[in-house]
């Protein structure tokens, strides 16, 4: 024993040894629940706007079948299934998802604000409109 490790058994100081210590550093893993059919991909949260409802509805989803969540979570997501992910973020950032979720089905745009353009919105649509009845099949 050290002279440290002395002193904290005479102060009755308990060490501790971390089973997991890349879990503090944030390597940990997020599982996704398998009810999750939609997960969002943006840093930040606009998941209370009217577009967004609008999506929910659309998609027949309610809150407990989508996940918004920042690019660093989506990195360290887990699941079992195959959800669809609406990336929201700029070129570098997607392309760093696209490296990791290869084979997912994903919706993309640059930031929020280009879906205030009416170009970006009926593009999303389009993209959208192409799922429906693949969300209507798993009710």
């Amino acid at each position: 024993m050290n002279r440290r490790d002395l002193l904290l058994t005479e102060m009755n100081i308990p060490q501790w040894i971390l089973v997991k210590p890349q879990v503090l550093k944030g390597d940990a893993q997020i599982r996704l629940a398998d009810t999750v059919k939609l997960v969002v991909v943006c840093e930040e949260d606009h998941h209370q706007t009217g577009l967004f409802q609008d999506v929910l509805r659309a998609l027949q989803l309610n809150h407990e079948q989508y996940q918004w969540i920042s690019l660093e979570q989506a990195m360290r997501l887990q699941f079992d299934h195959q959800p669809i992910f609406w990336l929201i973020q700029p070129e570098v950032q997607a392309v760093r998802f696209a490296k990791k979720f290869a084979n997912q089905t994903a919706w993309r745009c640059e930031s929020w604000q280009d879906l205030y353009q009416s170009q970006q919105k009926r593009k999303l649509w389009q993209q959208i409109q192409s799922f429906c009845p693949q969300f209507e099949e798993t009710l």
